[in-house]
Protein backbone atom coordinates (compact mmCIF):
# COMPACT_ATOMS: atom_id res chain seq x y z
CA UNK A 1 0.00 0.00 0.00
CA UNK A 2 1.30 3.44 -0.90
CA UNK A 3 2.21 5.94 1.81
CA UNK A 4 0.52 9.33 1.72
CA UNK A 5 2.67 12.46 1.54
CA UNK A 6 1.74 16.12 1.93
CA UNK A 7 4.22 18.73 0.69
CA UNK A 8 3.41 22.26 1.87
CA UNK A 9 4.36 25.25 -0.28
CA UNK A 10 3.39 28.86 -0.88
CA UNK A 11 3.26 29.55 -4.64
CA UNK A 12 5.04 28.26 -7.72
CA UNK A 13 6.75 31.56 -8.48
CA UNK A 14 9.97 31.39 -10.49
CA UNK A 15 12.32 31.31 -7.50
CA UNK A 16 14.86 29.09 -5.79
CA UNK A 17 12.65 27.09 -3.41
CA UNK A 18 10.19 26.38 -6.20
CA UNK A 19 12.96 25.30 -8.57
CA UNK A 20 14.44 23.08 -5.86
CA UNK A 21 11.04 21.49 -5.24
CA UNK A 22 10.58 20.69 -8.94
CA UNK A 23 13.92 18.87 -9.05
CA UNK A 24 13.11 17.03 -5.81
CA UNK A 25 9.69 16.05 -7.16
CA UNK A 26 11.18 14.82 -10.45
CA UNK A 27 14.11 12.85 -9.05
CA UNK A 28 13.63 11.98 -5.37
CA UNK A 29 10.11 10.55 -5.14
CA UNK A 30 9.10 7.05 -6.25
CA UNK A 31 5.46 7.55 -7.20
CA UNK A 32 4.96 3.80 -7.13
CA UNK A 33 5.45 3.98 -3.36
CA UNK A 34 3.94 7.35 -2.50
CA UNK A 35 0.71 9.25 -3.17
CA UNK A 36 1.71 12.91 -3.09
CA UNK A 37 -0.39 16.03 -2.48
CA UNK A 38 1.10 19.50 -2.89
CA UNK A 39 -0.72 22.04 -0.73
CA UNK A 40 -0.02 25.59 -1.92
CA UNK A 41 -1.10 28.75 -0.16
CA UNK A 42 -2.01 30.06 -3.62
CA UNK A 43 -2.26 27.99 -6.78
CA UNK A 44 -0.32 30.45 -8.92
CA UNK A 45 3.14 31.17 -10.32
CA UNK A 46 5.24 30.79 -13.46
CA UNK A 47 6.29 27.23 -12.55
CA UNK A 48 2.79 25.87 -11.88
CA UNK A 49 2.66 23.97 -15.17
CA UNK A 50 5.95 22.19 -14.38
CA UNK A 51 4.62 20.20 -11.43
CA UNK A 52 4.80 16.45 -12.19
CA UNK A 53 1.45 15.02 -13.27
CA UNK A 54 1.61 12.40 -10.49
CA UNK A 55 1.18 15.13 -7.84
CA UNK A 56 -2.27 16.35 -6.86
CA UNK A 57 -2.21 20.14 -6.40
CA UNK A 58 -4.37 21.66 -3.64
CA UNK A 59 -4.65 25.14 -2.19
CA UNK A 60 -5.64 26.82 1.08
CA UNK A 61 -8.34 29.01 -0.41
CA UNK A 62 -8.71 32.49 1.03
CA UNK A 63 -6.56 31.60 4.05
CA UNK A 64 -3.57 31.34 1.72
CA UNK A 65 -3.41 35.14 1.74
CA UNK A 66 -1.70 34.91 5.14
CA UNK A 67 1.35 33.27 3.60
CA UNK A 68 1.84 36.35 1.41
CA UNK A 69 1.65 38.79 4.33
CA UNK A 70 4.17 41.63 4.12
CA UNK A 71 4.46 45.24 5.23
CA UNK A 72 2.28 46.47 2.40
CA UNK A 73 -0.76 44.27 3.13
CA UNK A 74 -0.23 43.61 6.85
CA UNK A 75 -2.88 46.03 8.12
CA UNK A 76 -5.63 44.75 5.83
CA UNK A 77 -4.87 41.10 6.63
CA UNK A 78 -4.72 41.77 10.37
CA UNK A 79 -8.15 43.39 10.17
CA UNK A 80 -9.58 40.65 7.94
CA UNK A 81 -8.20 37.56 9.69
CA UNK A 82 -7.59 38.92 13.17
CA UNK A 83 -10.17 41.52 14.09
CA UNK A 84 -13.20 40.75 11.93
CA UNK A 85 -13.18 36.98 12.40
CA UNK A 86 -12.39 37.05 16.10
CA UNK A 87 -12.24 40.46 17.85
CA UNK A 88 -10.75 38.82 20.96
CA UNK A 89 -7.67 37.96 18.89
CA UNK A 90 -6.86 41.67 18.74
CA UNK A 91 -5.97 41.47 22.45
CA UNK A 92 -3.38 38.81 21.63
CA UNK A 93 -2.09 40.75 18.62
CA UNK A 94 -1.82 44.12 20.34
CA UNK A 95 1.43 43.58 22.35
CA UNK A 96 3.33 42.40 19.27
CA UNK A 97 1.84 45.10 17.05
CA UNK A 98 3.00 47.64 19.62
CA UNK A 99 6.51 46.14 19.64
CA UNK A 100 6.60 46.17 15.85
CA UNK A 101 5.68 49.87 15.80
CA UNK A 102 7.77 51.15 18.72
CA UNK A 103 10.93 49.06 19.12
CA UNK A 104 14.08 50.47 17.58
CA UNK A 105 15.92 47.20 17.20
CA UNK A 106 15.45 45.55 13.79
CA UNK A 107 15.77 42.19 15.53
CA UNK A 108 12.93 42.94 17.96
CA UNK A 109 10.76 44.22 15.11
CA UNK A 110 11.39 40.99 13.16
CA UNK A 111 10.56 38.81 16.16
CA UNK A 112 7.33 40.77 16.71
CA UNK A 113 6.36 40.36 13.04
CA UNK A 114 6.81 36.57 13.32
CA UNK A 115 4.62 36.51 16.44
CA UNK A 116 1.91 38.55 14.69
CA UNK A 117 1.89 36.06 11.83
CA UNK A 118 1.76 33.12 14.24
CA UNK A 119 -1.27 34.60 16.03
CA UNK A 120 -3.09 35.07 12.73
CA UNK A 121 -2.13 31.56 11.58
CA UNK A 122 -3.57 30.09 14.77
CA UNK A 123 -6.99 31.16 13.52
CA UNK A 124 -6.69 28.99 10.40
CA UNK A 125 -8.66 25.75 10.32
CA UNK A 126 -6.63 22.55 10.59
CA UNK A 127 -6.07 20.54 7.41
CA UNK A 128 -8.55 17.69 7.61
CA UNK A 129 -6.82 14.82 5.83
CA UNK A 130 -4.15 12.91 7.81
CA UNK A 131 -0.91 11.78 6.15
CA UNK A 132 1.93 9.38 6.72
CA UNK A 133 4.51 12.07 5.92
CA UNK A 134 4.31 15.88 5.86
CA UNK A 135 7.07 17.98 4.34
CA UNK A 136 7.29 21.76 4.89
CA UNK A 137 9.37 22.56 1.81
CA UNK A 138 9.07 26.36 1.69
CA UNK A 139 10.66 27.16 5.05
CA UNK A 140 9.44 29.13 8.08
CA UNK A 141 5.75 29.67 7.55
CA UNK A 142 5.11 26.27 6.00
CA UNK A 143 6.85 24.65 9.00
CA UNK A 144 4.70 26.56 11.51
CA UNK A 145 1.58 25.54 9.59
CA UNK A 146 2.68 21.90 9.32
CA UNK A 147 3.37 21.57 13.03
CA UNK A 148 0.15 23.28 14.18
CA UNK A 149 -2.36 22.42 11.47
CA UNK A 150 -1.42 19.10 9.85
CA UNK A 151 -1.74 15.57 11.21
CA UNK A 152 1.09 13.32 10.04
CA UNK A 153 3.06 10.38 11.44
CA UNK A 154 6.33 12.01 10.39
CA UNK A 155 7.05 15.70 9.87
CA UNK A 156 10.03 17.14 8.01
CA UNK A 157 11.06 20.81 7.93
CA UNK A 158 13.18 22.05 5.00
CA UNK A 159 15.44 25.11 5.32
CA UNK A 160 16.62 26.82 2.13
CA UNK A 161 17.97 29.76 4.13
CA UNK A 162 20.73 30.62 6.59
CA UNK A 163 19.02 30.32 9.97
CA UNK A 164 20.89 33.25 11.56
CA UNK A 165 20.45 35.76 8.72
CA UNK A 166 18.26 37.61 9.33
CA UNK A 167 18.11 36.84 13.08
CA UNK A 168 15.35 34.53 14.25
CA UNK A 169 13.83 34.03 17.68
CA UNK A 170 15.59 30.93 19.04
CA UNK A 171 12.90 30.04 21.60
CA UNK A 172 10.17 30.04 18.94
CA UNK A 173 12.14 28.11 16.34
CA UNK A 174 13.50 25.53 18.77
CA UNK A 175 9.93 24.77 19.85
CA UNK A 176 8.86 24.09 16.26
CA UNK A 177 12.00 22.30 15.13
CA UNK A 178 11.65 20.03 18.17
CA UNK A 179 8.17 19.05 16.95
CA UNK A 180 9.65 17.82 13.64
CA UNK A 181 11.22 14.41 13.03
CA UNK A 182 13.82 15.84 10.63
CA UNK A 183 15.20 19.31 9.92
CA UNK A 184 16.78 19.46 6.45
CA UNK A 185 19.38 22.07 5.48
CA UNK A 186 20.87 22.57 2.01
CA UNK A 187 24.47 23.22 3.05
CA UNK A 188 27.01 21.85 5.51
CA UNK A 189 27.85 25.39 6.60
CA UNK A 190 24.18 26.12 7.28
CA UNK A 191 23.88 22.86 9.22
CA UNK A 192 26.78 23.83 11.48
CA UNK A 193 25.38 27.32 11.96
CA UNK A 194 22.01 25.87 13.00
CA UNK A 195 23.62 23.38 15.38
CA UNK A 196 25.56 26.17 17.09
CA UNK A 197 22.42 28.25 17.50
CA UNK A 198 20.14 25.39 18.61
CA UNK A 199 22.29 22.49 19.87
CA UNK A 200 19.31 20.65 21.35
CA UNK A 201 17.92 19.87 17.87
CA UNK A 202 21.29 18.79 16.41
CA UNK A 203 20.34 15.07 16.22
CA UNK A 204 17.40 15.93 13.96
CA UNK A 205 19.44 17.90 11.39
CA UNK A 206 20.41 16.44 8.02
CA UNK A 207 22.06 18.20 5.08
CA UNK A 208 20.57 17.46 1.67
CA UNK A 209 22.13 19.19 -1.31
CA UNK A 210 19.72 20.70 -3.82
CA UNK A 211 19.22 18.41 -6.78
CA UNK A 212 20.31 20.09 -10.01
CA UNK A 213 19.55 18.36 -13.31
CA UNK A 214 22.71 18.99 -15.31
CA UNK A 215 21.51 17.43 -18.55
CA UNK A 216 18.30 19.45 -18.51
CA UNK A 217 20.19 22.71 -17.92
CA UNK A 218 22.65 22.02 -20.73
CA UNK A 219 19.81 21.14 -23.09
CA UNK A 220 17.74 24.20 -22.18
CA UNK A 221 20.78 26.47 -22.55
CA UNK A 222 20.89 25.69 -26.28
CA UNK A 223 17.90 27.99 -26.89
CA UNK A 224 18.47 31.60 -27.88
CA UNK A 225 18.65 34.53 -25.47
CA UNK A 226 17.10 37.92 -26.25
CA UNK A 227 18.78 40.59 -24.15
CA UNK A 228 16.75 43.30 -25.87
CA UNK A 229 19.79 45.26 -27.07
CA UNK A 230 22.83 45.06 -29.33
CA UNK A 231 25.40 45.45 -26.55
CA UNK A 232 28.84 44.10 -27.49
CA UNK A 233 30.77 44.44 -24.23
CA UNK A 234 31.06 42.31 -21.08
CA UNK A 235 27.69 40.97 -20.01
CA UNK A 236 27.02 40.22 -16.33
CA UNK A 237 23.93 38.18 -15.47
CA UNK A 238 22.17 37.65 -12.14
CA UNK A 239 19.10 35.50 -11.59
CA UNK A 240 16.89 35.88 -8.56
CA UNK A 241 14.01 37.61 -6.84
CA UNK A 242 14.21 41.41 -6.56
CA UNK A 243 14.41 42.06 -2.82
CA UNK A 244 16.79 43.44 -0.23
CA UNK A 245 18.27 40.03 0.53
CA UNK A 246 19.73 39.73 -2.97
CA UNK A 247 21.90 42.85 -2.62
CA UNK A 248 21.08 44.44 -5.96
CA UNK A 249 21.21 47.87 -4.32
CA UNK A 250 24.86 47.17 -3.44
CA UNK A 251 25.75 46.05 -6.95
CA UNK A 252 24.11 48.91 -8.89
CA UNK A 253 26.58 51.63 -7.77
CA UNK A 254 29.48 49.19 -8.23
CA UNK A 255 28.49 48.55 -11.86
CA UNK A 256 27.84 52.27 -12.39
CA UNK A 257 31.36 53.12 -11.15
CA UNK A 258 32.93 50.63 -13.54
CA UNK A 259 30.89 51.96 -16.45
CA UNK A 260 31.94 55.52 -15.60
CA UNK A 261 35.59 54.40 -15.53
CA UNK A 262 35.24 53.24 -19.12
CA UNK A 263 34.78 49.51 -18.75
CA UNK A 264 32.44 48.09 -21.44
CA UNK A 265 30.09 46.38 -18.99
CA UNK A 266 26.35 45.84 -18.61
CA UNK A 267 24.46 43.97 -15.91
CA UNK A 268 21.23 42.04 -16.62
CA UNK A 269 18.87 41.01 -13.81
CA UNK A 270 16.55 38.04 -14.44
CA UNK A 271 13.81 38.27 -11.85
CA UNK A 272 10.94 40.22 -10.38
CA UNK A 273 9.75 41.33 -6.95
CA UNK A 274 6.97 43.22 -5.28
CA UNK A 275 5.94 46.57 -6.75
CA UNK A 276 7.73 48.36 -3.89
CA UNK A 277 10.96 46.39 -4.34
CA UNK A 278 10.98 46.90 -8.10
CA UNK A 279 10.34 50.61 -7.68
CA UNK A 280 13.14 50.89 -5.13
CA UNK A 281 15.55 49.17 -7.53
CA UNK A 282 14.49 51.44 -10.40
CA UNK A 283 15.06 54.49 -8.20
CA UNK A 284 18.48 53.16 -7.19
CA UNK A 285 19.42 52.73 -10.85
CA UNK A 286 18.30 56.29 -11.64
CA UNK A 287 20.08 57.75 -8.62
CA UNK A 288 23.32 56.11 -9.76
CA UNK A 289 22.74 57.21 -13.37
CA UNK A 290 23.09 53.59 -14.37
CA UNK A 291 20.21 53.29 -16.83
CA UNK A 292 22.60 52.29 -19.63
CA UNK A 293 24.56 49.90 -17.37
CA UNK A 294 21.76 47.90 -15.69
CA UNK A 295 18.83 46.17 -17.38
CA UNK A 296 16.01 44.40 -15.53
CA UNK A 297 14.65 41.71 -17.85
CA UNK A 298 12.07 40.16 -15.52
CA UNK A 299 11.43 36.45 -15.08
CA UNK A 300 12.49 34.16 -17.91
CA UNK A 301 10.94 30.70 -17.98
CA UNK A 302 14.16 29.50 -19.54
CA UNK A 303 16.98 31.60 -18.05
CA UNK A 304 19.81 29.27 -19.05
CA UNK A 305 20.57 30.74 -22.49
CA UNK A 306 21.09 34.11 -20.76
CA UNK A 307 23.55 32.60 -18.29
CA UNK A 308 25.28 30.72 -21.09
CA UNK A 309 25.70 33.90 -23.14
CA UNK A 310 26.95 35.91 -20.14
CA UNK A 311 30.63 36.67 -19.57
CA UNK A 312 30.20 36.73 -15.76
CA UNK A 313 27.58 35.36 -13.40
CA UNK A 314 27.14 37.48 -10.24
CA UNK A 315 25.32 36.75 -6.95
CA UNK A 316 25.61 39.89 -4.76
CA UNK A 317 23.42 38.62 -1.90
CA UNK A 318 23.43 39.78 1.71
CA UNK A 319 22.54 36.26 2.86
CA UNK A 320 21.63 32.95 1.25
CA UNK A 321 21.10 29.29 1.97
CA UNK A 322 22.90 27.71 -0.98
CA UNK A 323 21.59 29.39 -4.14
CA UNK A 324 20.66 27.05 -6.97
CA UNK A 325 21.41 29.76 -9.53
CA UNK A 326 25.11 29.58 -8.61
CA UNK A 327 25.05 25.80 -9.03
CA UNK A 328 23.50 26.30 -12.46
CA UNK A 329 26.17 28.84 -13.42
CA UNK A 330 28.78 26.28 -12.37
CA UNK A 331 27.24 23.70 -14.70
CA UNK A 332 27.42 26.25 -17.54
CA UNK A 333 31.09 26.95 -16.63
CA UNK A 334 30.67 30.70 -16.17
CA UNK A 335 33.16 32.88 -14.28
CA UNK A 336 31.29 33.45 -11.01
CA UNK A 337 31.42 36.28 -8.51
CA UNK A 338 29.53 35.94 -5.22
CA UNK A 339 29.47 37.83 -1.96
CA UNK A 340 30.54 36.08 1.24
CA UNK A 341 27.19 34.64 2.35
CA UNK A 342 27.48 31.73 4.79
CA UNK A 343 27.74 28.89 2.27
CA UNK A 344 29.79 30.78 -0.36
CA UNK A 345 33.09 29.13 0.59
CA UNK A 346 31.56 25.67 0.52
CA UNK A 347 29.79 26.38 -2.78
CA UNK A 348 32.86 27.75 -4.60
CA UNK A 349 35.43 25.61 -2.81
CA UNK A 350 36.83 28.65 -0.99
CA UNK A 351 37.67 30.52 -4.17
CA UNK A 352 38.81 27.68 -6.43
CA UNK A 353 35.61 27.80 -8.50
CA UNK A 354 34.92 31.56 -8.41
CA UNK A 355 35.59 34.90 -6.73
CA UNK A 356 34.17 35.58 -3.26
CA UNK A 357 33.96 39.25 -2.25
CA UNK A 358 32.89 41.25 0.78
CA UNK A 359 29.17 41.91 1.13
CA UNK A 360 29.47 45.58 0.20
CA UNK A 361 29.47 47.94 -2.74
CA UNK A 362 33.26 48.18 -2.52
CA UNK A 363 33.68 44.41 -2.40
CA UNK A 364 31.48 43.89 -5.46
CA UNK A 365 33.26 46.73 -7.30
CA UNK A 366 36.71 45.27 -6.64
CA UNK A 367 35.65 41.74 -7.55
CA UNK A 368 34.11 42.78 -10.84
CA UNK A 369 37.09 44.98 -11.63
CA UNK A 370 39.40 41.97 -11.15
CA UNK A 371 37.39 40.07 -13.73
CA UNK A 372 37.18 43.00 -16.16
CA UNK A 373 40.91 43.68 -16.00
CA UNK A 374 41.94 40.04 -16.27
CA UNK A 375 40.39 38.01 -19.05
CA UNK A 376 42.80 35.17 -18.27
CA UNK A 377 41.29 34.94 -14.76
CA UNK A 378 37.83 34.54 -16.23
CA UNK A 379 39.06 31.81 -18.55
CA UNK A 380 40.85 30.09 -15.67
CA UNK A 381 37.66 29.79 -13.65
CA UNK A 382 35.69 28.56 -16.67
CA UNK A 383 38.35 25.97 -17.40
CA UNK A 384 38.43 24.76 -13.79
CA UNK A 385 34.66 24.35 -13.80
CA UNK A 386 34.69 22.47 -17.10
CA UNK A 387 37.40 20.06 -15.88
CA UNK A 388 36.06 19.31 -12.40
CA UNK A 389 34.36 16.04 -11.64
CA UNK A 390 30.64 16.60 -11.27
CA UNK A 391 29.01 14.35 -8.71
CA UNK A 392 25.40 13.41 -9.32
CA UNK A 393 22.96 14.25 -6.53
CA UNK A 394 20.97 11.21 -5.43
CA UNK A 395 18.59 11.88 -2.57
CA UNK A 396 15.44 9.86 -2.16
CA UNK A 397 12.50 10.39 0.15
CA UNK A 398 13.32 7.15 2.01
CA UNK A 399 16.73 8.57 2.94
CA UNK A 400 15.13 11.54 4.65
CA UNK A 401 12.94 9.26 6.75
CA UNK A 402 15.78 6.95 7.77
CA UNK A 403 19.21 8.49 7.07
CA UNK A 404 21.15 5.63 8.77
Amino acid sequence: MKKSVLIIGITMAAAGSEKSFLSFAAHAIDYGKYDVDLLLAKREGDFLDRIPKEIRVLDMGEWGDLFLLDRKNALSLIVKYGVCRNPVRLLRLFPDILKRLTRRSAEEKTFAAHRIWMTLMNGMPAWEKPYDIALAYWGDRTMFYMVDKVRAKQKIAWLHFDYGKPPREDALYEQYFSACDRVITVSGEIEESLKRALPRIAPKILTVENIVDENEILRAAEDSADFGDDFRGIRIVTMGRICGQKGYDLAVPAVARLKKEGYPVKWYILGKGSDDEEQALAERIRACRAEDAVSVLGVKKNPYPYIKEADIYMQPSRHEGKPISVEEAKILCKPILVTAYTSAGEQLEHGRLGLITDISEEGIYRGLKSFLQNEALRHQYSRTLSERKKEKSEIFLEKLLDPN
